[in-house]
């Protein structure tokens, strides 16, 4: 979800929201050269524009607000997240600047940030519908799905036809529980009659297949998908992450490359990459995948048990073993990491050090199998696990 159009509209009209400035002819040619250079796609030029001025207008909140728009095309975010901030300290109502700002927060990854920061932009614009859609998103995002339920079914209610609000709605049902999917099956024929042949229709129907274990099925809907839009954002991780799944990496690979292209620094991508270059014994190409998932997210065990054995293929034994103590520090019950703490530390000869790391992977293995076990029996009895 990526609003180039209403960017671009709002970088060329964004104001603000007191008396208006008299700004000093030299911002005023400095804005002239900016304006010329956002129409025409030339961020650099204008980002060099709008320092300019800052430079001789440094309290005008506009221009850090535009500043930050500019560093949003860029794929600049944690300098937008900067920019808009400070926009926000000199001018705090500022128009559209809370929305920039949560969509800033969210092309970090950061949730939670963004769903202050849009629902400050509703609370300043209740009739701010992109921002009503995002916050909703944020809350699927943040596996909150009865508050993105609650929240969506308010906006759909409302505003009928506002299509992404449904398709954000019919995901959140689809995620929720089994006693859902007859919501979701409702908002979904909606959905279908207004966007027939769309890259969110098939990806919606996919997604739905794949819940039933229709998996044939979910993959003809996301190749629908992609041949429509090969560009689209989610549709390729989508399909490489379901062919991952299966353990088909030789599909999952160029899907996922795919989607890099159009997303470089997506945590999930970056790391089943890296599990995929760590099977291909490309260790150096699995490093510079999985060290950018905690450049952008550093709460994923599972990324920093693959950085490990990247590591420790390439003799990078310490590295190796500070990876896996992260892993630890976020997930001490996570069998893997104790097993493989061990076998580095025999190959250091931390003999005492290997013992207690294998003595916890039995322990913690055996409780995983007893557990797995357990919630089988339930799920046959016909309770959830």
């Amino acid at each position: 979800m990526f609003l180039h159009g209403f960017l671009l509209l709002t970088l060329l009209g964004m104001q603000a929201a007191g008396t208006p400035v008299q700004l000093p002819p030299a911002v005023q040619e400095q804005l002239q050269s900016a304006a010329l250079a956002e129409q025409s796609g030339d961020w650099n030029a204008a980002e060099q524009a709008y320092r300019a001025a800052l430079e001789i207008q440094p309290e005008f909140a506009p221009l850090h607000a535009k500043l930050g728009l500019i560093y949003q095309f860029q794929g600049r975010f944690t300098e937008a997240v900067a920019s808009i901030e400070r926009a926000l300290t000199l001018e705090p109502k500022l128009p559209d600047a809370h929305f920039f700002l949560g969509l800033a927060h969210y092309s970090l990854y950061d949730y939670r940030k963004a769903v202050g920061s849009f629902q400050q932009a509703i609370s300043q614009n209740p009739e701010n519908i992109k921002a009503q859609v995002y916050l909703g998103v944020c809350f699927l995002a943040l596996q909150e799905l009865d508050k993105s339920i609650e929240h969506l079914e308010a906006v759909t209610e409302k505003h009928p036809q506002e299509l992404e609000a449904l398709q954000t709605l019919a995901q959140a049902y689809l995620n929720r529980t089994r006693a859902s999917y007859n919501r979701f099956q409702e908002v979904f024929a909606r959905i279908e009659e207004m966007d027939p042949d769309s890259v969110r229709t098939h990806q919606l129907l996919a997604e739905a297949y794949a819940g039933q274990g229709r998996l044939n099925q979910a993959i003809e809907e996301y190749e629908k998908a992609v041949a429509l839009n090969p560009n689209a954002p989610g549709v390729n991780f989508a399909l490489g992450d379901l062919y991952f799944g299966l353990g088909q990496y030789d599909k999952a690979e160029p899907a996922l490359e795919q989607e890099l292209k159009i997303d470089p620094h997506h945590p999930i991508v970056n790391l089943e990459l890296g599990i995929i270059k760590n099977y291909r014994q490309k260790f150096d190409e699995a490093i510079r995948h999985l060290e950018a998932v905690s450049r952008v997210d550093d709460r994923i065990p599972d990324a920093y048990i693959a950085l490990s054995s990247a590591y420790v293929a390439k003799g990078r034994l310490q590295d190796g073993v500070a990876a896996l103590q992260r892993a630890i520090a976020l997930d001490p019950n996570q069998p893997q990491s104790h097993y493989q703490l061990a076998q580095i530390y025999k190959k250091l000869g931390r003999t005492e050090d290997a013992q207690r790391e294998l003595e916890l992977f039995q322990k913690l293995d055996t409780q995983a199998r007893e557990k797995k076990q357990r919630d089988a029996g339930k799920f046959l009895q016909g309770d959830p696990p």
